[in-house]
């Protein structure tokens, strides 16, 4: 929820721990402090009955979708964060407004589209024989590819489309048609555009794929994501420049001097060693 509310809304983790406690104590949403991605019956049943009445049966898989969390010691005493009561309210119906209603329609969106099908698409290439016309290269076979992907059924993504966080990444829902040919057809080119490829560097952090990789590691729960990401804003070890976390010189001055006194306690695994033992 912390991950997609700061790709989507560009909600800080803060902040969407706030509107979610909210939510949880106007009766919107289930307790929000848990990675647990597992529903009851009773989220089942209300999720499936949703997808029937606004989708139509052909979105309905014939038996419920279940899933298991990626994380190994995940704090899963309560079900996944889901609209509360035994059948879940529209965002229209729960009467909400700005944040609330934004985190709502999307806790919503995500917990229907959980029990639907998967998407269905296809991918296509088309390769494009030729040789050099003109210069030091006349004559030479050169060879051109094009890929595309059309969605034949959208399945789950007629619900809802997670955001990608990498400007030039593809959403799963985006298209690319190619025109139709057969094997052996001659194409003419009008025109060719050459395009350059730079290597990029690792991009930074922002507090969406800081809070992903903290996950992935087992450091911190939900619960602590949002006082983890404030606590080095405010003692200046990060500063924000647009969505990315940049480490200040401070940063650098703390984790030598911790790794020359404290190496064990600043250990990656050091957190996740702790919960085996517990």
């Amino acid at each position: 929820m912390q991950q997609e509310a700061s790709r989507k809304f560009g909600f800080g983790a803060a902040r969407t721990m706030q509107v979610a406690q909210r939510l949880y104590e106007g009766g919107h949403i289930t307790y929000m402090r848990t990675d647990s991605v597992t529903l009851s019956q009773t989220a089942l049943t209300a999720a499936r009955a949703q997808v029937r009445e606004l989708y139509g049966p052909q979105y309905l898989p014939d038996a419920p979708r279940t899933y298991t969390g990626k994380v190994k010691n995940a704090q899963e005493a309560h079900e996944a964060i889901r609209p509360a009561g035994e059948k879940f309210r529209t965002p229209e119906q729960t009467g909400l407004s700005g944040d609330e209603r934004r985190l709502y329609d999307m806790i919503w969106k995500r917990t229907v589209a959980s029990q639907m099908k998967d998407a269905k698409g296809e991918q296509l290439s088309i390769r494009l024989a030729a040789t050099v016309g003109e210069g030091a290269e006349s004559g030479t076979p050169v060879e051109f590819t094009a890929s595309g992907r059309t969605i034949t059924f959208h399945g789950f993504l007629k619900a809802y489309v997670e955001t990608v966080e990498e400007p030039e990444a593809e959403g799963d829902d985006q298209q690319t048609k190619l025109p139709t040919v057969q094997k052996g057809d001659a194409v003419t080119a009008h025109e060719l555009t050459p395009a350059g490829h730079d290597t990029k560097p690792p991009s930074r952090y922002t507090e969406a794929s800081l809070i992903k990789e903290l996950e992935e590691r087992e450091i911190g729960r939900p619960s602590t994501y949002a006082s983890i990401i404030g606590t080095i804003q405010n003692r200046g070890y990060v500063y924000k420049k647009g969505t990315a976390l940049v480490p200040a010189w401070i940063a650098f001055s703390v984790v030598r001097l911790m790794e020359q006194h404290f190496e064990r306690l600043v250990d990656y695994s050091f957190t996740a060693q702790l919960e085996d033992v517990l």
